[in-house]
């Protein structure tokens, strides 16, 4: 009588793991949408564009850290508390409609999401880079304009702290 009470509540918990699986996979587009978003801001040089889209990202990897949780709490459950992969998890519970293609788009989100990230920190060295650059460029400028005054010493600071011109 116990294990017909089980099944309905197996069978709930079956498909929110399938729900839970479809909702990670959303997050994972988000992540993406925002990495481009970040992408295209560092391409054209808008501020706030950047930090809106690394606002999105982080949350967007907050949100699928605690979605992921939740379908291991799940899976959990349905595994009588044994750690099981999502690949693995039939094992436990028998076949579940559904969940292979949900595997499968979830696995090839993660592989673009992957794909994306390296993209974009590549993107984000180059700014930095270029960013070195032309601070090194402009600083330099400006150590080579200055490097004609000469400091003032003890001797000079009490004769009245003139700088000297070597160029003029």
């Amino acid at each position: 009588m116990e294990q017909l009470a089980e099944a309905p509540v197996a069978r709930e918990l079956e498909a929110d793991v399938l729900q839970s699986i479809t909702g990670e996979r959303h997050l994972l587009l988000e992540l993406r949408h925002a990495l481009a978003t970040q992408r295209a801001g560092v391409a054209t040089g808008e501020a706030g564009s950047i930090e809106v889209a690394s606002r999105a990202v982080a949350s967007a990897v907050l949100t699928l850290d605690n979605a992921r949780r939740r379908r291991e709490a799940m899976m959990s459950i349905l595994s009588e508390g044994r750690p099981v992969r999502l690949d693995t998890l039939e094992r436990f519970t028998g076949p579940i409609d559904g969940l292979a293609e949900a595997r499968a788009e979830l696995r090839h989100e993660a592989e673009g999401v992957i794909e994306d990230l390296a993209f974009t920190q590549d993107v984000l060295q180059g700014a930095l880079q270029a960013g070195d650059a032309w601070l090194q460029s402009l600083f330099g400028s400006m150590a080579d304009s200055t490097a004609g005054y000469a400091r003032p010493t003890a001797s000079s600071t009490a004769a009245g702290g003139r700088l000297l011109n070597r160029r003029a």
